[in-house]
């Protein structure tokens, strides 16, 4: 016959309770406070993790033939993000200012010369070139009171100058901290990823691996999926220049496939562009760059990216289009790596609850 089981003192069994609960809160209060500290660097460092994931062969390669030398192989890798993020950035941003104040010298010269005449072709347009050519007489006769009607706006006009510059200025430092961070990740990448999957298999169970196989696969699509479009805007907009007869067609292309990386980036290359034509009187090729930036180059975004995404990964083309524009709303620009991100794993935690023997991996 056993013995029979001991009863725990109450006053123990509240004390243990006290404890654990001590011991949620003392945690709670841990996290709470390493997520403020953490919070304004979040998007910078999930940049960083995105960068040196989907890159993570090329760092593999170098690190091999720098004979697994992983600090040299990871600054190395920085150095390579920085001249293909940072200096970009830096380029595009000092070329706006200039552009900007060259503007501002016609807009002071035209006020100070006076309006020229409107072109001689101008009257030539049916239907809506002579009301141009009359309206453009009217405003070069009362030029002066023009100055003084438009001059109340020049201070809003500064003013979201300043702060377009500021979130320039905010993006360049975060994309270069983003830079900074991937350094780290290659370097210790494979001791965080170790740690991150310890963690999930207390948090999820065995099933963890599978989680992050989805994850892995799903952020490797959309990184591709965003590269490969801001490559085929990149290059359309080059043909579109080309054709068009602007020098420098293949250099200016170039940049248009950086800037695509940004939404609505290719439109700050082409349009002072389409700008410039219409200014120098040749409206035909206007007309068509605009069409073609509009319709070619920037219908894409929201056709051509989430059919590369689902192509890649476990998401169907309907989940990939939702995840890339419904996280865009969401969460900017970061949201478009993590909307489909998101639907992946939301989709493979129900399909392996309502299923338990499938893969989690099968969304």
């Amino acid at each position: 016959m056993s013995a029979p089981r001991q009863r725990r003192p109450l006053r123990q069994l509240i004390d243990d309770r006290v404890e654990i609960v001590i011991g949620i809160v003392a945690v709670a209060l841990l996290v709470v406070g390493c997520f403020m500290v953490l919070q304004p660097f979040l998007s910078a460092l999930l940049w960083g993790a995105i960068l040196a994931y989907s890159t993570w062969p090329i760092y593999q390669t170098v690190k091999r033939r720098l004979g697994g030398r992983s600090t040299l192989a990871a600054s190395l890798m920085t150095l390579l993000l920085a001249m293909a993020f940072v200096l970009p950035i830096v380029v595009v941003g000092s070329s706006a200012v200039d552009g900007v104040n060259r503007l501002l010298d016609i807009f002071r010269t035209i006020f100070a010369n006076g309006i020229p005449p409107a072109p001689i072709w101008l009257n030539g347009v049916p239907i809506i070139g002579p009301p141009i050519v009359e309206a453009w007489q009217e405003i070069s006769l009362n030029a002066s009171e023009l100055w003084t009607l438009l001059q109340p706006y020049f201070s809003t006009i500064r003013d979201f100058l300043i702060a377009l510059a500021v979130s320039v200025g905010g993006g360049l430092i975060e994309i270069s901290l983003a830079v900074f961070a991937a350094f780290f990740f290659y370097r210790d990448g494979e001791l965080v990823v170790g740690q991150a999957r310890a963690i999930g298999t207390r948090i999820a169970g065995e099933r963890i691996s599978s989680l992050m196989e989805t994850v892995g696969d799903t952020m490797k699509s959309v990184v591709f999926g965003v590269v490969g479009t801001a490559l085929i805007q990149g290059a359309l907009c080059g043909i579109g220049f080309w054709i068009t007869g602007i020098p420098s067609a293949f250099v200016l292309g170039f940049i248009c496939f950086v800037t695509a990386l940004l939404p609505l980036g290719p439109a700050v290359i082409w349009l002072p562009i389409d700008v410039w034509l219409f200014m120098r009187g040749e409206i035909g090729w206007g007309i068509f760059l605009l069409i073609w930036g509009v319709l070619i180059v920037g219908g894409l975004d929201n056709v051509i990216r989430p059919w590369l995404i689902s192509r890649g990964g476990s998401l169907g083309f309907l989940p990939g289009f939702l995840g890339v524009v419904g996280g865009a709303f969401a969460f900017g620009f970061l949201g478009i790596f993590l909307g489909p991100v998101l639907l992946a794993v939301g989709i493979a935690v129900v399909g392996g609850w309502v299923d338990p023997e499938s893969p989690a991996d099968s969304a």
